[in-house]
């Protein structure tokens, strides 16, 4: 198996142990209400019982709502990803959980936590929290799910953009900006 293709399980296995871990968590909790809510507001657009501007309005309204109730989850989501990427890998000497199994280490003559976690705010997500942390409170229903979902569409653009660098150039947006490699170990 080569590098490229360990690299690109090592993230997988590790973005699947939290969502697994978020999953479970979310599910010993009670049903939230705003995820009702949204599902009969989803069921009234689809059976056309109300319009798109009024769906639109409520939409942003309710999910909105749900963020804020799901505060608490995302910010022990946060706290996992910092865990897993940042904690794990500055104690391991360059190691996640999914990089130690498949025998990966991030190498910088001197790595530091200030690397692993610009690391983990550009291709794990953490940035993606932070700003949502950060806007939830402060912006109007409809601000806030412009500027989340336009910030989610560019975490995922950047995950993209460093696949498709790591496939090619073996390097990808965080190695470039934080000066750290990717190397298999023996």
């Amino acid at each position: 198996m080569n590098i490229v293709t360990k690299r690109f399980l090592s993230y997988l296995l590790d973005m699947f142990i939290i969502f697994i871990i978020l999953f479970l968590i979310k599910q010993l909790l009670p049903v939230n209400n705003y995820e009702i809510e949204l599902n009969n507001l989803n069921e009234l657009y689809v059976e056309k019982k109300i319009d798109s501007e009024l769906y639109l309005n409520q939409f942003t309204s309710i999910t909105h709502n749900i963020d804020k109730t799901n505060f608490g989850i995302n910010l022990f989501g946060a706290f996992l990803i910092i865990i897993n990427f940042i904690i794990i890998p500055y104690l391991t000497k360059g190691q996640t959980i999914g990089q130690k199994l498949f025998k990966l280490k991030i190498k910088k003559k001197n790595l530091e936590i200030e690397d692993l976690t610009g690391r983990a705010v550009i291709i794990n997500g953490l940035g993606y929290l932070l700003f949502m942390f950060i806007i939830l409170f402060i912006a109007t229903n409809k601000i806030y799910f412009i500027l989340i979902n336009l910030l989610g569409f560019l975490q995922i653009l950047v995950v993209i953009i460093n696949a498709f660098m790591v496939l090619y150039y073996k390097k990808g947006i965080a190695d470039e900006v934080t000066k750290t490699r990717i190397e298999e170990i023996k």
